[in-house]
């Protein structure tokens, strides 16, 4: 005979009676219930009045002979914190491998009252983002990077609703620049491993999981747009925001980056001399001014200007010392529409600095212009000379830019 299941030790005097009352209740009688147990029905009524109990070998009887019906009446388990650890760290490990997640949420969706709800996330507050760049700034990681990183990760939580989620981690791969999708990836990857992993590491690891990194093939060659392509995507962007539209025209025009353009100061903006001091002048990413055409002075004073008015006015907390006090993932949004409606979703804003470089090339002006128009550090030597000897260098850039510079602007 086999030795009783060691749970039925478990039970007290009042479980095991309770069982037999179960089985009352089921509408068993006492013959029944004596008949199964190997005992007389007097022996029944004395564990139904409380005056003895069932033996462990007696509810193992019943057991046998009654097995749906006595688990049904069975009071549930005890169980330890630590076994109810154990089992979430075999589901948490269940859930990082994608064969066995839906498995493991439809099993717990029975169990769980109402149901469950499937979407495994975290939600990101605006200080886990300050909380990011400290850790990364602490990792000795310079500033640009940092907010780089930032950049790249702020872009993916406006689309993706600022919740990381599987589904919303797919959305990396729906951007369209090889190069912007892995920095996204990079910078995520970052986010979940620092901030997510102090706060919650399980949800961290899986949601860490649940993508990789992207890969890049490099390309021979890359397709540069056309100034007429360049036009085409301005003119959606002009009547969709003319935010987009001055920024998008004004990089084209000149070749400046995205990033120093976005932090040009209103009092930057000298209509008069047509251009703009942008004060960008450390490191090799330098740049302090840049010039306007004609067109784009125009479109600036006529058009931009009086909206940015209407824009500050209507928008609490807009940066009023801003140029473009657009939000960045604004401006993306509205140039990625532009670039979509002008039938040129390849023309990212990245490629207009290519672009412009390539233009004035094309159009006869010098290497060495153009770098300097374009903000990039010049070799030790020229440089001297540049700044030291020749005088109003500035004058001979304007010439240059006005000479050889594409139009974008009507």
């Amino acid at each position: 005979m086999e030795s009783p299941n060691p749970y039925w030790y478990r039970l007290t005097d009042g479980q095991r009676r309770g069982v037999v009352e179960c089985l009352r209740g089921l509408g068993y009688s006492l013959s029944d219930i004596a008949r199964a147990a190997g005992v007389n029905p007097s022996t029944v009524h004395a564990w139904l009045t409380g005056r003895a109990a069932p033996q462990v070998d007696k509810l193992e009887r019943l057991y046998g002979a009654m097995p749906d019906e006595v688990e049904r009446c069975l009071p549930e388990p005890p169980v330890s914190e630590v076994e109810v650890m154990r089992a979430i760290n075999v589901i948490a490990k269940a859930l990082r491998a994608r064969g066995l997640r839906d498995m493991v949420l439809d099993e717990l969706a029975k169990l769980l009252p109402g149901g469950l709800r499937r979407e495994i996330a975290y939600r990101v507050e605006r200080e886990d983002l300050e909380v990011f760049k400290g850790k990364l700034i602490s990792e000795g990681i310079t500033a640009d990077t940092v907010g780089e990183y930032v950049r790249y990760l702020a872009r993916f939580l406006h689309a993706a609703g600022w919740a990381i989620s599987p589904d919303t981690i797919g959305k990396i791969y729906a951007i369209e620049a090889p190069d912007v999708r892995k920095k996204t990836a990079v910078a995520l990857k970052r986010f979940l491993g620092t901030v997510v992993k102090a706060k919650d590491p399980q949800l961290a690891a899986l949601l860490y999981g649940a993508f990789e990194i992207p890969k890049v093939k490099r390309k021979n060659s890359f397709r540069l747009p056309t100034l007429d392509e360049v036009r085409r995507v301005w003119r959606e962007a002009a009547e969709l925001s003319p935010c987009a539209a001055a920024m998008w025209g004004i990089m084209a025009e000149t070749g400046v980056r995205f990033d120093h353009l976005h932090r040009a100061r209103l009092d930057g903006l000298q209509l008069d001399k047509r251009r703009i001091l942008l004060g960008e002048v450390e490191g090799p990413k330098r740049q302090p001014m840049i010039f306007l055409t004609e067109g784009a002075a125009r479109y600036l004073a006529e058009v931009y200007l009086p909206w940015r008015a209407a824009h500050v006015d209507e928008s609490p907390g807009a940066d009023e010392e801003n140029l473009f006090p657009c939000k960045e993932e604004r401006i993306y949004g509205k140039l990625r529409e532009a670039r979509k409606k002008a039938g040129l979703p390849w023309l990212e804003p990245r490629l207009l600095r290519k672009f412009n470089a390539q233009y004035l090339l094309d159009a006869g002006a010098d290497l060495a212009d153009i770098a300097v128009l374009q903000g990039r550090a010049l070799p030790s030597g020229l440089a001297v000379t540049v700044e030291h000897y020749i005088a109003d260098y500035e004058r001979r850039l304007r010439q240059v830019f006005e000479k050889y510079a594409p139009r974008v602007f009507p």
